[in-house]
């Protein structure tokens, strides 16, 4: 799912809905404390802004992306520090954007292949957005100048023919993202949160490859959890209830991504471009359960919602590895780059 369609479709609800104000452009400084709820955890009852502005709320949810301070703050009002994973994928992405709709016509569709020494991402949104996303080896020194987009461009048409269609004039410059990290965090240790009256979701709680497209669909589901667990306890027992809906529903999936990560990186081998096996299919019964059937009539629930996403995952990663010993090789890519000419 596309980020800039998600972002503006809540936009446009967020300006149709009554009790709903938004101030853009205002950070958090820290954490505001009230009386414990539990022994020797403390409670988040508010904000203070960058501004100096005290904001006081029954319960605080962190939603600020892969960047959230929320552990430091955490730290900072005594809590116990949560459980945290940090996983570098290895990778740098170089991406440019095609934004004309006759271009990047018909619906939405993401595509995900890998080739000898680098991952290419096509992606339309469907509205007349779309882009393509080399991703190399952090170690590949000879590769870094796919950021020159006439380099960038020579190197994109080695692989047009092997995607969907994707054409037009693309932006100017390329977008370079020259680290690729996932992250995990658990805030309820041992049955116990670390500090009550707040929660993290989305990329705040945990972020995937921005490759596989997930992140914004796992965000959202996510959201309808904590939505769920609201309505199930309310707030005074939400962070522990929503602790559990997560680690039922999402986290599985999310352990999933960062496991094939890992095996991807190492049969990536580094920057000699040398091609290891292929990495194993899923196994048996998460297959099994992938190519079960789904009638139209399936209720749409959480536990629907996150099996789909498991599928996604499946389809994407099996479509991915489908592509590994076609097209061209790492020593075409390197030639294309050092042609002068843009072509």
């Amino acid at each position: 799912m596309d980020r800039t369609l998600i972002a503006g479709v809540l936009k446009e609800e967020m300006s149709r809905t009554d009790g709903i104000s938004v101030d853009c452009g205002v950070g958090i400084a820290s954490l505001l404390t009230g009386k414990e709820r539990l022994p020797g955890r403390p409670h988040v009852q508010g904000v203070l802004t960058d501004g100096g502005e005290a904001v006081l709320a029954d319960l605080i949810v962190d939603a600020a992306g892969r960047g959230s301070n929320m552990v430091r703050q955490l730290s900072e009002i005594g809590a116990p520090r949560p459980l945290e994973e940090r996983h570098d994928s290895g990778m740098r992405l170089y991406t440019r954007r095609f934004d004309s709709p006759e271009t990047c016509p018909g619906p939405a569709r993401w595509s995900l292949r890998h080739f000898d020494g680098v991952t290419v991402t096509s992606v339309s949104a469907g509205r007349g957005t779309c882009s393509m996303t080399l991703g190399i080896s952090d170690e590949d020194l000879q590769l870094y100048s796919l950021a020159e987009p006439s380099a960038w461009s020579r190197a994109a048409r080695l692989y047009e023919p092997l995607l969907p269609p994707l054409s037009g004039k693309p932006s100017p410059g390329v977008w370079v993202t020259p680290r690729v990290e996932s992250s995990y965090r658990r805030f309820v240790l041992g049955g116990r949160p670390v500090a009550t009256g707040t929660v993290s979701v989305g990329n705040a709680w945990a972020a995937v490859n921005p490759l596989l497209g997930l992140g914004p669909s796992m965000g959202l589901l996510h959201t309808v959890l904590l939505r769920d667990a609201l309505r199930q306890v309310g707030v005074e027992d939400t962070v522990v209830r929503f602790d559990h809906l997560t680690q039922d529903l999402l986290s599985p999936l999310h352990h999933r991504i960062t496991d094939w990560e890992e095996r991807l990186q190492a049969r990536n081998g580094g920057a000699s471009g040398t091609l290891s096996p292929p990495i194993a299919a899923p196994d048996e019964e998460i297959a099994r359960q992938d190519a079960t059937p789904v009638t139209p009539v399936t209720p749409v629930t959480p536990v629907t919602l996150a099996r789909d996403l498991q599928v996604r995952f499946s389809l994407i990663s099996a479509d991915a590895e489908s592509s590994i010993r076609t097209g061209p090789s790492r020593a075409q890519l390197v030639e294309a780059l050092a042609r002068r000419s843009a072509t």
